[in-house]
């Protein structure tokens, strides 16, 4: 039973995929098709590290694809790798990926492997600049929200038909130690 719901978490994971061509500049929650990907699927938390980047113009592609793809085998082989978006880059050499995993646990595991490590060595060499941004995806009510991990930012979600929702229509608030309650 577990593993039929892991499998139905993933396989909806790869369904994932851009709805607006200027996904690269857009929130992420307001750049890919969340809801009718995951809607109907069970789960309370995921983990979402996004990648945000502006390749230099003189960026090795062979030696970023090479590292790019070592470090994605060695994620999907520690485990809980729920979908690697490989976004690709625009005019402006701007691109945006992300990886979405089962928990932040096995994204730190992960993370800490030799591939990634050699392949994070090389974004100064590679990008003008970039950022990564994480989230708590949560899901609640008929709600995915979006909760920023860092910074002052405050949750976003989306509602079950992909539109944007206010903060007070989610189900869900943190308390001082980071959790998360439902409002009642």
């Amino acid at each position: 039973m577990i593993l039929d719901h892991l499998a139905g978490l993933y396989e909806a994971c790869q369904r994932l995929c851009p709805i607006d061509p200027a996904y690269v500049n857009l929130p992420i929650e307001e750049g890919f098709n969340w809801s009718s990907c995951l809607s109907d699927t069970r789960f309370e938390g995921l983990y979402l590290v996004v990648f945000r980047s502006v390749r230099r113009a003189a960026a090795d592609l062979a030696l970023l694809t090479e590292h790019d793809d070592q470090a994605n085998a060695a994620a999907l082989e520690a485990g809980g790798l729920l979908r690697y978006f490989k976004g690709q880059v625009n005019g402006r050499r701007e691109c945006l990926s992300f990886c979405l995993w089962e928990s932040r646990e096995q994204t730190l595991a992960a993370s800490g492997g030799a591939t990634h490590r050699r392949a994070a060595q090389l974004s100064a060499e590679m990008y003008e600049s970039y950022e990564l941004e994480r989230y708590d995806l949560l899901k609640t009510g008929g709600s995915l929200v979006f909760w920023p991990l860092e910074g002052d930012g405050a949750p976003r979600c989306i509602s079950d038909e992909q539109e944007p929702c206010v903060e007070s229509r989610c189900a869900t608030s943190r308390t001082r130690d980071n959790s998360t309650e439902r409002r009642r």
